[in-house]
């Protein structure tokens, strides 16, 4: 939760700011209404403390213009007890909660909790989504029983993910609404590394999955743990606590097992997305260098070639790579002599090869490649394969 407090006695400030911080709440502090007005604007508070004084604009008139934009923020009113005027003209003006000076931490702490339980139409403070659950009062979180040792920062992370669970946040987001105006702003390494402390903290108590990260989006609680809602539809008049424990943890174990494997058809889309965009940058590089590669798999006799290649022999691309008996035909006549003495021999011997020949195309024309290529053998000395490159070198001859 964010807390914006306003208040003008500096010792009650700091005071109130060391507890209220000390409880895992964020806090910005202001010393007056109009800067308090200012802030409003700029960020998102969860609850406003403010103290009912006669500044620039006081807790009464920050009040009502709050309720005048309909905004519904919590509000709780610090004010003299002594002072029945403030009391009634804050309950008027729209505050949830009027607190008495001197102020006790205890009493300020409950009420807090319980207008955040109001806020949220939460009979309880815990906050829970599939098997990790968040003690506000206690300020414990715990993941399938076992309670998990946590910084404060990520106690605040989840608290905000389990407060919103269906909201995506981005890097930004996060840092907005954790970080405090007089701490410095994270970096997004720095929130990518308390990600991954959490989910390694929750992976170990066997929470897997739980956060759900969407490439280019944010961050957010997995939507596949939402058994509540399963639950609230699949419940029959005379509920069995016993079976509703049981379905919950078979349906904890099914939707832990389906999110691995979300991340895992997720984690290979994006494999598979990356080599994409490696084979067409390879594409992109062998075309403008005018270099195709090829292979020879002995045990199997396939032969791979890639499109430039093709585009150099002027052959379509979408056709089988050519056998020995084609591969001659495009090899110009007068250097088919060079081709078997200078490539096939020393390649049936292991030994690699470089030589310079004229290849007649499929539109008749005649062009220069420089092809190279050598031998790989496996673990047990055995000639497995013949790999290698071909560069038209025409346009390059003087």
């Amino acid at each position: 939760m964010r807390i914006l407090l306003v208040e003008t006695d500096e010792q009650l400030l700091s005071q109130l700011q060391t507890e209220l911080t000390r409880q895992n709440f964020l806090v910005d502090v202001a010393s007056d209404g109009e800067i308090a007005w200012g802030l409003l604007h700029s960020f998102a508070y969860d609850l406003l403390l403010v103290e009912v004084s006669r500044s620039k604009i006081d807790g009464i008139s920050l009040c009502r213009r709050l309720r005048e934009v309909g905004n519904p923020l919590l509000v709780i009113l610090i004010i003299d007890p002594i002072n029945l005027s403030d009391r009634l003209q804050g309950w008027n003006s729209g505050a949830d909660d009027c607190l008495m000076k001197p102020i006790d931490e205890l009493e300020l702490l409950a009420r807090i909790r319980a207008l955040a339980r109001r806020g949220l139409r939460r009979a309880s403070p815990v906050l829970s989504w599939g098997p990790l659950r968040l003690d506000p009062i206690s300020r414990q979180v715990t993941c399938l029983g076992q309670v998990l040792k946590i910084s404060r920062k990520e106690y605040l992370l989840l608290e905000l993910f389990l407060s919103h669970p269906r909201q995506m946040f981005t890097r930004s987001e996060i840092a907005d609404r954790l970080w405090t105006l007089d701490e410095e702003l994270p970096t997004d390494a720095t929130i990518k590394s308390h990600i991954r402390s959490i989910r390694r903290k929750l992976e170990q108590a066997g929470g897997d999955s739980l956060i759900e990260t969407r490439y280019g989006h944010g961050y957010r609680l997995n939507p596949l743990f939402d058994i509540g809602a399963v639950l609230l539809h699949s419940r029959t008049p005379n509920p069995d606590p016993l079976m509703d424990s049981i379905t919950a943890n078979i349906w904890y174990e099914l939707m832990a097992a389906n999110a691995r494997l979300h991340e895992e058809i997720d984690e290979r889309k994006n494999v598979e997305a990356q080599l994409r965009r490696s084979e067409l940058l390879l594409r992109n590089a062998q075309r403008a260098a005018h270099i195709g590669c090829w292979e020879f798999d002995f045990g199997t006799g396939e032969r791979y070639w890639t499109e430039e290649l093709y585009h150099i022999h002027g052959l379509d691309p979408d056709r089988a790579a050519p056998k020995r008996d084609e591969l001659l035909t495009l090899i110009h006549p007068d250097d088919r002599q060079i081709h078997e003495i200078a490539i096939v021999t020393p390649a049936l011997k292991g030994q690699s090869f470089e030589v310079n020949l004229r290849i007649l195309r499929s539109d008749g024309e005649i062009r220069l490649i420089n092809t190279r290529g050598g031998p790989i053998f496996n673990e047990a000395g055995e000639l497995v394969k013949l790999t290698g490159t071909t560069f038209d070198v025409t346009y390059w001859e003087t």
